[in-house]
């Protein structure tokens, strides 16, 4: 099988790359610099020099596909320019899928983010439930917009479908999209992890090892028009940390920290932000985030793909041995 993907030199889009080779196919790789660092190298990938807001180009590279694996996207929760959310994320998906419908792919598998179903209640949020409160920044939007476009387009005759990833953590690159890891690398760095004050606030943490499995999984076995949840464990912030420590190569020092002080935190990044236009992720909005619940469920994904779950313990030790063999990601 011919396997075009987009988005080889992030996080998720690069382990795809790898693992589709690895099976024994043949990608089709789009990426917009040849020189970039992190391009997978292989006999089995090709690599197409282009721009999923550039549809010729994206014609040419899926030229020859059976399937495609559509990971690209801009995963920050803030740029200067928003307008770059809906460039990317929504007008560069309906690029890659109307290539696929015009060169007849078989089976499209659009990555999409267990943050557009929003926070969760007494119960964990499956594919089915409806946002409870209103989208919270462009990201969100974005995501949920491309994944009406992916809809539209299996409705239009193209077998698509939709997997939504929760929190990914494990082995990989650095890169904008590994920000569990890269919070890991710090916490190790230092020796101190900062911790809510409600550390029984549930979140859903996947490996990456299942991601990737999920997507081939959907290629293989899912059905044309479904959304799968592709996720991990629910587990609260002191579960985390609790195995975080019980793991870490030298002593974690856990620092509890009520609201107020991470938000005020959240300003000061977003005054440097505003005065040297450095990147980052920290925002009053990204604080409210961590003290909300956002359990999910992927039993439909175990169901009806026979998608299975790395626990916790195992994927979180083996993502501090990377670490720790990488010097802690730095």
């Amino acid at each position: 099988m011919k396997v075009f993907i987009t988005g080889a030199t992030g996080y998720i889009g690069h382990q795809l790359a790898r693992e589709a080779v690895t099976r024994g196919h043949t990608a089709h790789i789009l990426v917009r610099d040849l020189n970039a660092q992190y391009i997978p190298v292989d006999p089995n990938i090709v690599v197409f020099r282009g721009d999923v807001t550039d549809k010729d180009s994206i014609l040419m590279a899926m030229k020859g596909c059976d399937s495609v694996l559509h990971a690209a996207g801009i995963t920050k929760f803030r740029v200067r320019d928003n307008s770059i959310f809906y460039k990317v994320n929504v007008e560069g998906t309906r690029n890659v899928l109307d290539a696929a419908l015009i060169l007849g792919i078989k089976k499209f598998v659009f990555t999409s983010s267990g943050a557009v179903i929003g926070p969760s209640g007494k119960h964990p949020m499956s594919e089915s439930d409806p946002r409870v409160i209103a989208f919270e920044n462009d990201y969100e939007i974005s995501k949920h917009w491309a994944e009406q476009l992916v809809k539209e387009y299996n409705a239009r005759g193209l077998c698509a479908m939709t997997v939504a990833v929760s929190r990914v953590y494990g082995p990989g690159i650095a890169t904008d999209g590994n920000v569990v890891s890269k919070m890991l690398s710090k916490m190790l760095s230092a020796g101190i992890a900062f911790v809510p004050t409600k550390g029984d606030k549930v979140a859903n943490y996947v490996f990456i090892d299942d991601v990737v499995s999920g997507h081939f999984l959907a290629l293989e076995r899912g059905t044309c028009g479904e959304k799968y949840i592709i996720g991990g464990e629910n587990i609260s912030y002191n579960t985390f940390f609790q195995y975080v420590r019980e793991h870490a190569p030298k002593k974690i020092r856990v620092i509890r920290t009520p609201k107020a002080l991470l938000v005020a935190w959240s300003f000061l990044h977003m005054l440097v932000y505003g005065i040297t236009g450095r990147q980052t992720n920290i925002s009053p909005r990204t604080i409210r985030r961590a003290f909300q619940n956002r359990a999910l469920t992927s039993e439909k994904a175990i169901s009806q793909l026979g998608y299975t779950i790395t626990p916790f313990s195992e994927g979180i030790r083996a993502t501090i041995l990377h670490l720790q063999n990488k010097q802690y990601g730095h």
